[in-house]
């Protein structure tokens, strides 16, 4: 699970950061890289911005790959106590990992309860965005925590090969908040490790999402909505049901002069994989199939282009 930052020219390695050694609890560092020059403490940085699966927000100087920042960009993860970032100590940049939560210490066989994120991530492949105006960041987030059981199993080509059974759950059950929601929109301040602000979803927040120059960022839902909300305060300003659930990213475009704003809705995905391909038991899906077994109740299947026109 690491970022690589090589040479176009040669090829060769300019610097490397890994972010979950040994990883545990499949926590996949596929999620985009943002690029986004910021004045971190005073000073210009030509930044790398990661939301990656562990739950952890990452920002790096792009020119040498120095991190800068290293913080939850969701209040449940509990797997690490935080980033090191002592530069003398022997763990800098390394995560601190509590025991409890350590499937390599409770060991094979063993149910590690209560593990958050669950290995869906804080968020998986729906892409954040950046807008250079507010200089925040927009995040699509899931508010889940799991219960991860690991088993010894043998290779055989073109099967499964995991290794764990799963149970995933509203992250409220850790906390014990009494909340139930397993999904946020966030903004991000990267340059200090903060959410500004954040707005609750009923389920993951599975689409990417894009900002506008009109002070906008859209998202869609897992119910099917797509949302426009006030990039400074978070304020829903505007939605609109789709016919399915939306795991598709949003775009904005302009033509003849005018702006449009598309979405591609029809449920799917680690969170749909329930309705989608038709599961019906809680540890399905990796896990997933328990935790979002109410969506039937709000979508259904489909695939639709749906394609909205701004106001001149």
């Amino acid at each position: 699970m690491t970022i690589w930052a090589r040479n176009l020219d040669t090829g060769a390695v300019k610097w490397v950061y890994q972010l979950t050694p040994h990883d545990e609890w499949d926590y996949d560092a596929i999620n985009e890289v943002i690029l986004a020059d910021q004045e971190i403490g005073g000073v210009k940085r030509k930044t790398a911005v990661h939301f990656d699966r562990n739950g952890f927000a990452y920002t790096l100087d792009r020119t040498n790959g120095e991190l800068l920042v290293a913080e939850k960009y969701d209040p449940a993860v509990n797997w690490a106590t935080k980033v090191d970032m002592d530069k003398s100590s022997k763990t800098y940049g390394r995560p601190l990992v509590v025991d409890k939560y350590s499937t390599e210490k409770n060991g094979e066989d063993t149910n590690t309860q209560g593990v958050c994120p669950a290995a869906l991530g804080s968020k998986d492949e729906q892409p954040a965005s950046f807008n250079p105006e507010t200089g925040l960041f927009y995040v699509p987030t899931n508010h889940v925590c799991m219960d991860y059981e690991p088993f010894r199993v043998s290779y055989t080509a073109g099967q499964p090969y995991v290794g764990a059974t799963l149970e995933m759950f509203p992250a409220g059950r850790v906390l014990g908040d009494k909340t139930d929601n397993t999904g946020n929109f966030i903004a991000w301040d990267a340059r200090t490790g903060k959410i500004v602000w954040s707005d609750k979803e009923q389920f993951s927040v599975w689409s990417g999402t894009v900002t506008t120059a009109g002070g906008l960022a859209f998202y869609g839902t897992l119910e099917g909505y797509l949302k426009a909300v006030d990039l400074k305060t978070g304020k829903e300003l505007y939605k609109f049901k789709t016919p399915s659930g939306i795991i598709g990213n949003v775009i904005t475009y302009e033509h003849a002069g005018k702006q449009y704003v598309a979405v591609l809705s029809g449920v799917g995905g680690w969170a749909g994989i329930g309705l989608a391909a038709g599961l019906t038991k809680g540890n399905e899906g990796l896990g997933a199939v328990g935790n979002y077994a109410s969506l039937s109740n709000y979508t259904a299947l489909g695939g639709v282009l749906t394609v909205f026109a701004l106001p001149n």
